[in-house]
């Protein structure tokens, strides 16, 4: 199945709209801005190192030891690598979660979440379509549908909001926060993606 094909039958399958603004019938939903960091770049087959996610104060972070090699390149760029079975991140071990546990803390955290609509950078061609192989794989795709309103991409957002010359996040952090920050960390990520958002005051 070709990627297009696939993005249309997660869409129609979990009834999730990819717009600029999810808003339901009692008006009230919330963000929950997210980001992964993975061995590589195939959303086919790349698997999941890192799962961060926050919303106001309160926020998810779990590291996976992951089930394929690193591609030299996420190694580069994550600082995340594997050494005798254990992740380190910039040569220091790190604490590792199994995928089913990060997974279904994962769907927990986002249950104490006011109708949940998920936002990220580039999601709708990176993010969502790996964080659903998994979730799928591991028979989670229905609960977390269930609990997820919709989503967010805003890479497609800042297109249609903004003239610019880049549209990568650390450019709009840049542009917008004037400020730089710690790339390739899903924590750092979607922290500053939930300050991005908050500048842009999209409606």
């Amino acid at each position: 199945m070709c990627f297009t094909n696939l993005i249309s039958l997660l869409m129609r399958l979990f009834g999730w709209i990819y717009r600029k603004v999810m808003i339901s019938d009692d008006g009230v939903e919330t963000p929950v801005f997210f980001d992964l960091e993975t061995t590589g770049l195939d959303t086919s087959t790349c698997d999941i190192v890192q799962l961060s996610a926050i919303s106001g104060e309160n926020s998810f972070n779990a590291y996976m030891l992951p089930r394929c090699r690193m591609t030299d390149g996420a190694a580069r760029v994550t600082g995340l690598t594997v050494h005798d079975g254990t992740l380190h991140l910039h040569r220091r071990p790190v604490s590792t979660t199994p995928h089913r546990q990060a997974l279904t803390g994962f769907i927990s955290f986002l249950k104490t979440v006011n109708r949940p609509f998920l936002v990220g950078h580039n999601s709708i061609r990176f993010d969502w379509p790996i964080l659903m192989r998994v979730l799928k794989e591991f028979g989670l795709s229905e609960e977390f549908g269930e609990v997820v309103s919709g989503c967010v991409d805003t890479l497609s957002m800042s297109r249609e909001m903004f003239r610019l010359e880049r549209y990568s996040q650390p450019f709009l952090v840049l542009h917008f926060l004037r400020q730089t920050y710690g790339a390739h960390d899903a924590t750092e990520d979607a922290r500053t993606l939930q300050e991005l958002y908050g500048v842009w005051k999209p409606s």
